[in-house]
């Protein structure tokens, strides 16, 4: 029988109900490798949280005391139902679509990495949960190391199912219901299909590991597809992108049933073009300056490179440019550092 995770023991009630479907996963070894516990992404969201906290407080403050009663009331049943609806999805015998996550690709990752796969995993199993019929995740083969990063988000109380001690994912399922989602695949995929098993590479920083996932489904004898991504957004070129994206493709199309629309939704701005962080920082720089030198010049004063942008490196200009320009298309196609 293969354990999926423990749904959280607060509630002696709702434990005992759920112990017929959900087992407790394996607790890592002591002695294995703690990451750090220090992570930006999470710091980087807390004002966000915080500021939805200080919203629902203030809706709070402004109902009367039945009003508020009924709000928390309604507010626990609805978790209770997602929570339920959970836990049918991950139920050993659930006809849920299934989306299974390839873990075993921990050998060609640094810890940085493995540390953002969890993170990813955790996005992808927070949409997952707002579902009205929820997917049922699988993780396949995950290494010690990574059950520990994902603990720091409580991944033993999460409704999925664990696949662990193969090599391959084709260990676990036959491999005629399974379809591997490869960005190198040279296959398109058009439909979901309810009956399949759609397999996503647990890879970070693909551009290093080219073909990586294409090459496990092709040696374990799976069917590859890749996201219609080239087909709708013919201007990108590069086409990868992280776990947690995939997921919301496959849920926006799940729920909208059109490519486009389930791409433009989940598909962050720097993925919608050819163009990386760094091109998109250098724009933004570009419009910021010249909104700044029109100001200064309506002013009748002359725009300067040195004072508008510090960190403009002037070894590219000419020494006779680096007073008032008079047409800023002349620098604005340098880089910046």
């Amino acid at each position: 029988m293969i354990p999926t995770s423990e749904p959280s023991r607060d509630d002696p009630a709702r434990a005992s109900e759920l112990d017929a479907v959900v087992t407790v996963a394996p607790t890592p070894s002591p002695g294995s490798r703690q990451p750090r516990r220090r992570n930006s992404l999470l710091r980087a969201k807390r004002p966000a949280r915080e500021r939805q906290k200080k919203a629902r407080l203030e809706l709070l403050h402004s109902m009367t005391k039945e009003e508020r009663r009924e709000f928390l009331i309604q507010e626990t049943a609805e978790k209770e139902e997602a929570l339920q609806r959970l836990q049918r999805a991950a139920a050993a015998d659930s006809s849920s679509q299934r989306i299974a996550i390839d873990l075993s690709f921990d050998s060609i990752m640094n810890d940085k990495e493995i540390r953002s796969l969890a993170n990813q995993l955790k996005l992808s199993y927070g949409s997952i949960k707002q579902m009205p019929e929820p997917f049922q995740l699988v993780f396949c083969n995950p290494s010690e190391e990574l059950e520990h990063s994902l603990e720091r988000f409580g991944a033993s109380n999460w409704f999925i199912q664990w696949r662990r001690g193969a090599v391959s994912v084709a260990k676990h399922f036959s491999p005629e219901e399974l379809v591997y989602l490869s960005p190198d695949s040279p296959n398109v995929l058009e439909q979901m299909d309810p009956t399949k098993i759609y397999v996503i590479g647990g890879i970070v920083d693909k551009s290093r590991k080219k073909g990586a996932s294409l090459n496990a489904a092709t040696e374990a004898g799976i069917t590859t597809v890749r996201l219609p991504i080239q087909e709708h957004f013919t201007e990108r070129l590069d086409h990868i992108l992280n776990v947690n994206t995939v997921v919301d493709v496959l849920i926006n199309f799940r729920e909208l049933g059109d490519w486009p629309r389930a791409l433009d939704i989940a598909l962050p701005q720097r993925k919608r073009s050819n163009i990386g962080r760094k091109a998109i920082r250098r724009r933004q720089k570009q419009q910021m300056l010249q909104t700044t030198c029109a100001e200064t010049q309506s002013k009748g004063s002359a725009c300067n490179v040195k004072q508008h942008l510090p960190n403009f490196d002037s070894t590219e200009l000419p020494e006779s440019e680096l007073s008032p320009i008079e047409d800023l298309s002349l620098w604005l196609d340098l880089d910046y550092p």
